[in-house]
């Protein structure tokens, strides 16, 4: 399984953290669901001020709650990350890079 990065802007909400907890948990779970394994989880910052006013499902944004994800798993599983992370209403940005072969 090769090696994958996520790096994701959500939406910031300071009243209620629990929304960006449930976004890492539905992908963790994902990438643990196929048998693959999440190596490295960061926060980059909440409530971080974004280089531009970003817009998504309607709504203008700006502040973001960054973090990167990295984790082996099948191509055919990082489609369906991908499908979850655009229809999550949290998500304001993100990529999903390949970092090494499979190993």
């Amino acid at each position: 399984m090769p090696l994958y990065e996520l790096f994701c802007i959500a939406s910031h909400n300071p009243t209620s953290p629990a929304g960006l907890r449930q976004l890492i948990r539905s992908v963790a779970n994902q990438v643990h669901g196929t048998g693959g394994v999440v190596r490295d989880l960061r926060a980059l910052g909440a409530g971080l001020t974004l280089p531009y006013r970003m817009k998504r499902n309607q709504q203008f944004h700006e502040r973001g709650d960054h973090f990167t994800m990295s984790f082996d798993t099948s191509p055919v599983v990082l489609k369906r990350i991908n499908e979850t992370l655009r229809r999550d209403p949290m998500v304001v940005r993100w990529m999903l890079t390949k970092k090494g072969a499979a190993v």
